[in-house]
């Protein structure tokens, strides 16, 4: 299953993820302006991810980035100063790291491959960063285990999932949310693979059509993938504006709601 899902992967995620949000912001080309118009965009849409990822402590840190989309998170990290290496699995998102990095005069070496089989050494690196990719990976107990073989002793990972208990799961696919937190109580919960219509409610290019794979994650059973592990720490992050949040301001509902129900899942892993 891994290799025809990488094949679906390759070719879907050829196209940027965020390409709709850039033409809702009437961006079509790849200027310097126009890519800080949608980091500006992308920060201001997601405004923790300062916290959840440290930039600024992670100047000087040999650093991968492992799935790119636009490259405003690479771009961020060239700019703090890291040694940063960028892996997709997908051209055209290795293409948009390289330009920014010409762009920021910064040296970045960003390679075409698969978190599942990293093209890297062991203990290459200080710290991984892997926002919104290794759930649709379709085996993120693999891109885990290739995370910590490249992570040096006391290095850490930043990564991001999609949440199996956020309040869309309870309120669109409640079925399968209730049967996951039954299995989930007795350690027996395996990460949930969503459907198609449950892929669209998270991601969609610009033709409409859904992710090839998406798998959510409980906390529980994030730690049980996590085991050897030296420490995790954990925050849900995250609220959209569909079902009856569609009436009240999305800042709220990320202050009211994102520490339980958020859509996602930030972690901190340390080897």
């Amino acid at each position: 299953m891994t290799a025809t899902v990488d094949d679906a992967n390759r070719d879907y995620w050829n196209e940027l993820c965020g390409t709709p949000f850039a033409r809702m912001l009437g961006i079509e080309d790849d200027s310097a302006q126009s890519l800080r118009h949608y980091d500006d965009w992308y920060f201001d849409f997601y405004p923790y991810l300062a916290e959840e990822i440290p930039f600024a402590a992670l100047a000087g840190e040999r650093v991968l980035e492992v799935g790119l989309g636009y490259g405003s998170v690479s771009g961020r990290l060239l700019e703090a100063g890291a040694k940063l290496s960028a892996l997709d699995i997908a051209s055209e998102p290795v293409n948009m790291v390289q330009h920014r990095a010409q762009l920021l005069s910064r040296e970045c070496r960003a390679v075409l491959g698969s978190i599942l089989d990293a093209p890297f050494e062991d203990g290459e690196f200080d710290a991984v960063v892997g926002i919104g990719s290794y759930h649709h990976t379709g085996d993120t107990q693999r891109a885990l285990d290739e995370t910590w073989r490249i992570l040096r002793p006391g290095g850490c990972a930043y990564i991001m999932v999609y949440n199996a208990y956020s309040y869309r799961r309870w309120l669109k696919d409640f079925a399968v949310a209730w049967r996951y937190f039954a299995a989930d109580r007795l350690a027996a919960g395996t990460p949930v693979t969503g459907h198609e219509q449950a892929r669209g409610q998270y991601d969609r290019n610009s033709k409409g059509i859904a992710a090839p794979h998406t798998d959510f994650f409980s906390v529980r059973a994030f730690r049980r993938m996590t085991s050897r592990w030296r420490e995790l720490s954990y925050r849900r992050r995250n609220i959209g504006s569909d079902g009856p949040l569609r009436h009240v301001n999305r800042n709220l509902a990320m202050t009211l709601l994102g520490s339980t129900l958020g859509l996602d899942v930030y972690f901190r892993l340390t080897k």
